[in-house]
């Protein structure tokens, strides 16, 4: 397996399935818990990171402090939010996330995940 992707999501049915994606699609994934993911990609960057933009805490914040560590500027973030809330798309994308409807997510997954 060459990519590898960090996710951050709560959800244990949806992140069961991200997982489950990823393992058919050859893709190394690894969930860390939001207060370890500035480090996690700190010493050893993914090629991705996908967070779950309506989880608990502030995941937009969570990218921004991504986007800031050396070492880690360079990770490319997606986040997938309701597509019901538009003021959270707005926030991420201002954050450096690549927002994406849960939706859109789901039909794409492995598709993002690969990075095809």
């Amino acid at each position: 397996m060459g990519r590898r992707v960090f996710a951050v999501v709560s959800d244990l049915l949806f992140r069961t399935r991200i997982e489950m994606t990823a393992a058919q699609s050859k893709v190394a994934l690894t969930v860390v818990p939001a207060d370890r993911l500035v480090e996690a990609c700190a010493g050893n960057p993914p090629d991705l990171v996908v967070l779950a933009l309506d989880d608990p805490g502030d995941p937009v914040a969570l990218a921004r402090a991504l986007a800031a560590a050396p070492g880690a500027r360079s990770v490319p973030i997606v986040g997938f939010y309701p597509h019901v809330d538009q003021g959270l798309r707005e926030r991420a994308q201002a954050a450096g996330v690549t927002p994406i409807p849960r939706s859109a997510f789901v039909t794409r997954m492995a598709e993002i995940l690969k990075g095809s």
